[in-house]
């Protein structure tokens, strides 16, 4: 059983152990992340919704600032996921104004936040509404080209374990240790709805980064009996209880891909035999976690184990490295980084690319 004080790991291992260095985050314009949704304008509704450019902005205080433009309360204001604070992001929010006309945003002086698109719709923007998201990201000063581009190589071909990214945790893991205090007292205590989301999110992320780590080192991308599998560009899963010649095609394919656990009170979730197998006895360790996931009510989920690349694009501009792609919602473009170069994790950011 886990230790609630104890240190938490917070590096796994990757895929490639031969890396280079380069700068990373420099400056806001060196990470750029875009939502893939397009939308039309409906032309009526309750729903303001406003593409928003923001650099150096956090996603939370622009909702606050909106609502409070708005003269309405922050829960009127929906967004699809959240992203990096010290970055240049392009994303929705939706504000519900039923019986009023649409707001004149451009009067909403707010430094480094900037309404590009103003539409109106008859539904909310809901959360992970968007698919995926598309970064541009510069690494600077790279020390050895040439190994920067089998990486490189490798990452496109391959790509890399779904992990969470540190900032997940929180600065030194203290979302861990907040969430594992308050989860094993007793009678839980009540706290708000966003802070509980953050905690109980990044103790569940803790434990699928571990399964996951352990499998590939394990296994690496080969399927076990039992495995939960999830059609491509869904969150539709099935179990496939033996892998036959049309499992294995489809799974090259790219058809189905294979899932980790995101745990909750009913353990890992939908899986069998061997999979099941693997997974119960690499978390029997924090079955004290599992265990308090029922004073919540918290289901099991799963999510894929891999991370592909879509749309990879490398450009050098003298020393510095230009790379753009595409990434489902909820996946860490430092996942893919971190196959690149050695990255140590410094900023403090509470949002994540989602």
């Amino acid at each position: 059983m886990s230790s609630i004080s104890e240190p938490f790991q917070l590096s796994w291992p990757t895929l490639n152990q031969q890396k280079t260095t380069a700068s990373f985050k420099q400056q806001p314009a060196d990470f750029r992340v875009r939502e893939v949704l397009d939308v039309d304008d409906e032309g009526e509704g309750e729903h303001q919704w406003l593409w928003i450019k923001k650099t150096g902005a956090n996603t939370r205080f622009v909702a606050e600032q909106l609502a409070k433009f708005a003269g309405v309360h922050p829960r009127n204001v929906s967004f699809s996921g959240m992203k990096d604070r010290n970055a240049v992001t392009w994303q929705w929010f939706s504000i519900q104004l039923p019986g009023k006309d649409t707001l004149d945003w451009q009067q909403m002086m707010l430094e480094g936040v900037e309404v590009e698109r103003v539409i109106r719709r008859t539904k909310k923007l809901k959360t992970g509404f968007h698919k995926a998201n598309a970064f541009t990201i510069r690494l600077r000063d790279v020390a050895d080209t040439e190994r920067f581009e089998k990486n490189w190589q490798a990452l496109c071909s391959q790509g890399t374990l779904n992990y969470f990214g540190a900032q997940r945790f929180g600065f030194n893991g203290s979302n861990l240790l907040n969430g594992r205090q308050w989860i094993s007292a007793e009678r839980p205590a009540k706290i708000a709805k966003g802070k509980r989301s953050i905690w109980l999110s990044a103790m569940r992320s803790y434990l699928f980064n571990q399964v996951v780590a352990v499998r590939y080192q394990q296994y690496q991308f080969m399927p076990l009996a039992g495995d939960c599998v999830m059609l491509q560009g869904s969150q539709s899963v099935f179990i496939a209880e033996q892998w036959d010649d049309e499992l294995l095609s489809r799974l090259a394919s790219e058809d189905i891909q294979l899932t980790g656990p995101m745990p909750g009170e009913d353990g890992v979730g939908n899986v069998a035999t061997d999979a099941l197998q693997f997974e119960t006895s690499q978390l029997a360790q924090f079955d004290d976690w599992i265990a308090d996931f029922a004073k919540v009510r918290l289901k099991a989920a799963r999510r894929p184990y891999r991370l592909l690349l879509q749309q990879p694009e490398l450009m050098w501009q003298n020393q510095d490295a230009v790379i753009s792609f595409t990434l489902p919602t909820g996946s860490f473009a430092t996942a893919c980084i971190n196959e690149l170069i050695d990255l140590a994790v410094t900023e403090n950011d509470e949002n994540s690319v989602e």
